[in-house]
């Protein structure tokens, strides 16, 4: 299980947190979000990782 919270991950203000099985589907979710919330049109690599590194393992 991951988990990802854009406040701890330093988007300060907002409280989107999401929880999934796998990377795939975290990446898939936070993707939707970014795009939807904070106008990110595109997941880069960086980002990803960032997203990998930050995810926790609750």
């Amino acid at each position: 299980m991951y988990e990802h919270s854009c406040a701890k991950a330093g988007a300060e203000g907002c409280g989107f947190t999401v929880r999934a099985k796998t990377e795939d589907e975290l990446k898939a979710k936070v993707g939707e979000h970014a795009r939807k919330k904070h106008n990110v049109q595109g997941m880069t690599d960086t980002i990803y990782s960032y997203l990998r590194d930050t995810a926790h393992r609750p």
